[in-house]
């Protein structure tokens, strides 16, 4: 649907257009200079059950956002059943269109950019404002190289619509935190791990994960680790790569703190990298510049409006699918509405006063707007002429701080041994090894003030376990940093037997095996993991003893369950051999080919061969 007029807007030219409507360029009908930017939401939206609620909802979050590198709101409103809102109109490009473009950032650009990213991230997260899809598209550059975060709240928004069911995943799959992709609940980390897939593309030229189809990157995202940074840009010093990978680790808990404690980290690692400036040097130009040079400057609010160059870097909404089997919307657009207002601004180009239509006329066109400005003025209008219920309301802050304050200091009170044993027991007994990481504190403080307790006995193991994993951890993390290169020859044959050990548990046990029986030939055992200061090639070999005995349990139950099921099939091949030639052929060879390189099920396999060979099969 094409408009004319919105609201106190003009309706220009179209600049970005999906699924969830429309992003146009419009100008104030009474001030030509005011360009804004009107995003509408399809009709369609509106009637979909709670998201009114939801729009006004998220609408009263992001006109809090006042920050000079986040895109700006100025209005919202509502006409013929269509909602809309303006923002600020950018002029300029993302960085999306400058890696399309061919464009490569080195590292002093790149640092300079998410530092201000940071900056914007902090003060959405200070509001409760999570951006949940941060990636190059919304990522938008002013031409005076100031950085603006686009379409805070969008994915949020939409989120809880009908056109998703429980369980979607909303958001873009290339820079989609683990959790995200896990249907987990959202917090401000991942933002940091989008920021990360952020700055690994604009030093690499790519995302930091590729893939065929959505599930594989979800994949992906959930369990791989990409490959260095350092690979495709050389020049990224070591401590900025680390950075990255930091922003990208799957556990938000090894991630940094908060988005303050992330940008002062990176303002310290620019000053300390960079070189000192001589007298007769500039300071180092960092300005962002477009490569497009000979083209005119493009609308880069559209740029959220945009579907991605790749697949896997479009908006999506998962698993849902419409009839046509394409993607049901595009989470960077939206609709339109429109009202007779009369709207002045200042000389920062906001609007500041708003004439909006009296109530009878609002419910005769259905139509309303409000400038998030007018909005303000309001709410202090309210607040001044309702100083009983600010009264109350104080009064119930002052209780709601006092029971604050009683909780509080009910925290600081120090568990007793009961509650640590107790608490520890529980995650423990639910939820096994997996749980572990998550009352690793509880294990350490149960250690440090109660090693005396009757029942340390019991935790102990567990105490053990906790070692093993963080030993190892840390050690798949250095290996990372160094490219898979260690001149420890334990450290590379474990690795080695690791990386096999889901395809062919049989085969990777027996690497452990003779790994163990040439250097630990008297297989001394080792009730805990030897201390940091013990050699370090006895600590890998307790790690390899430990594995041996998880493999073999593996291959034990894997045994039990799988091969049954495999004789099975084996004897109905042998059955349909005489009766059916042809298709007890398909099933030896199917044998052989699903299980041929599977230690564990080698003697199914011999006797499939066996019978491909005989004369009486084609």
């Amino acid at each position: 649907m094409q408009f004319e007029k919105l609201g106190p807007y003009r309706i220009g030219k179209q600049i970005g257009k999906g699924g969830m409507g429309a992003v146009y360029e419009a100008t104030h009908e009474l001030h030509d200079s005011e360009r804004v930017a009107i995003k509408s939401l399809s009709p369609q939206l509106a009637m979909a059950e709670g998201f009114r609620e939801r729009f006004e909802a998220e609408i009263d979050s992001l006109k809090k956002l006042r920050h000079e590198n986040i895109v700006r709101l100025f209005g919202y409103g509502e006409q013929d059943g269509t909602l809309f809102y303006s923002m600020e109109l950018v002029e300029g490009t993302s960085l999306e269109e400058e890696l399309v473009a061919g464009r490569r950032f080195d590292w002093r650009e790149t640092i300079h950019i998410a530092i201000q990213i940071c900056h914007a991230l902090k003060h959405a997260h200070d509001h409760g404002v999570v951006h949940r899809d941060i990636k190059p598209a919304n990522i938008l550059l002013a031409p005076d190289n100031r950085i603006k975060i686009a379409d805070f709240g969008i994915a949020r928004l939409f989120g809880g619509t009908q056109l998703t069911t429980a369980g979607g995943v909303l958001g873009t799959a290339d820079y989609m935190s683990p959790e995200q992709a896990d249907g987990r609940p959202v917090t401000d980390r991942c933002d940091q791990y989008s920021l990360g897939g952020v700055l690994y593309a604009l030093l690499a030229g790519r995302p930091p994960f590729r893939a065929k189809s959505m599930p594989e990157m979800l994949q992906l995202q959930r369990f791989a680790d990409p490959e260095p940074v350092s690979r495709y840009a050389p020049d990224t010093p070591v401590q900025f790569e680390q950075l990255i990978h930091q922003l990208l680790a799957k556990d938000p808990e090894d991630r940094f703190p908060n988005v303050m404690v992330l940008g002062r980290h990176m303002e310290a690692m620019e000053k300390a990298l960079s070189r000192p400036v001589t007298p007769q040097e500039h300071e180092p130009n960092i300005k962002i510049q477009n490569l497009t040079s000979d083209r005119s400057p493009t609308d880069a609010t559209a740029d959220f409006a945009k579907e991605a160059t790749s697949s896997t870097s479009s908006p999506i909404v998962l698993p849902h699918d419409n009839e046509s089997g394409e993607a049901p919307f595009d989470l960077y657009d939206a609709p339109t509405l429109d009202q007779p207002i009369d709207l002045t601004r200042n000389k920062a180009n906001v609007p500041t006063q708003i004439t909006t239509s009296t109530p009878e006329e609002q419910r005769t066109t259905g139509s309303r707007f409000i400038t998030v400005d007018e909005d303000a003025r309001r709410e202090r209008e309210r607040a001044r002429g309702s100083r009983l219920v600010l009264a109350g309301q104080l009064g119930g802050l002052l209780f709601a701080l006092a029971v604050l304050v009683w909780i509080g200091w009910r925290l600081m009170q120090p568990a007793t041994a009961d509650e640590l044993f107790s608490k520890i027991s529980t995650v423990l007994s639910e939820q096994g090894e997996e749980g572990l990481r998550s009352v690793s504190s509880e294990i350490k403080e149960y250690f440090e003030r109660f090693p005396d307790d009757p029942r340390a006995v019991e935790l102990a193991p567990w105490r053990e376990r906790l070692e093993y994993q963080k030993f190892e951890r840390n050690a798949r993390r250095k290996s990372r940093m160094n490219g898979g290169k260690t001149k420890n020859p334990i450290e590379r044959k474990y690795y080695e037997a690791m990386a096999i050990a889901e395809n062919d548990p049989s085969q990777s046990l027996a690497i452990l095996q003779s790994l163990l029986a040439l250097y630990d030939p008297e297989e001394t055992a080792a009730s805990q993991l030897p201390s940091k200061s013990e050699d370090a090639n006895q600590r890998w070999l307790a790690l390899t003893r430990r594995q041996i005995e998880r493999l073999t349990q593996n291959i034990a139950e894997l045994t039990a369950t799988q091969l049954p099921a495999l004789r099975e099939r084996l004897a109905a091949a042998a059955k349909r051999q005489k009766s059916d030639p042809a298709t007890a052929a398909k099933m030896y060879q199917a044998i052989v080919d699903l299980y041929g390189n599977q230690s564990w099920a080698e003697e199914i396999v011999k006797q499939a061969q066996h019978a491909l060979n005989t004369e009486d099969l084609p």
